[in-house]
């Protein structure tokens, strides 16, 4: 239980919706005088930002930002181009070898010994799980970084 008052965070949450607040929460602002004199002032305030008029603008907010944004590039950019040519290249480099050589491909692994394939096996398994281990770290540290808490 907590036996500290609430943050203004909190306090803030109350006086917007009490219902989305935790019941310990209510309880404490319901008997603490301090508390409730907060959510007073924070519900005034609120009403009072949402009393305001809206500002009116003599000139069009829409046309000054369409202006300052960067001109459509063309249908057929050079990056475009140049990712284009190099999916075409690196599909060319492993369909022909694939195509030309689609006879021997079963009979590859004949020749080497099964500890060869196992030790092949292990490796790439255990190469795959340590990167997907990093990665998984990764996220999370982008995550708690979002995470303001």
């Amino acid at each position: 239980m907590n036996t500290g008052h609430p943050s203004e965070k909190e306090i803030q949450q109350y006086a917007l919706d009490k219902s989305d607040c935790p019941m310990e929460l209510a309880e404490h602002i319901s008997s603490c005088e301090s508390c409730s004199a907060g959510v007073d002032g924070y519900q005034l305030l609120f009403s009072g930002i949402k009393q305001q008029s809206k500002p009116s603008f003599d000139f069009d907010l829409t046309v000054i930002v369409l202006r300052q944004l960067p001109s459509p590039q063309s249908r057929l950019s050079a990056d475009r181009f140049i990712a284009c040519f190099l999916f075409i290249f690196v599909g060319c480099c492993i369909g022909i070898p694939l195509f030309l050589f689609r006879q021997y491909l079963l009979n590859i692994f004949t020749g080497i010994s099964p500890f060869f394939i196992y030790a092949i096996i292990v490796s790439t398994a255990i190469i795959s799980s340590i990167k997907i281990l990093n990665m998984y770290k990764k996220y999370q540290q982008q995550m708690n970084l979002l995470n303001f808490n």
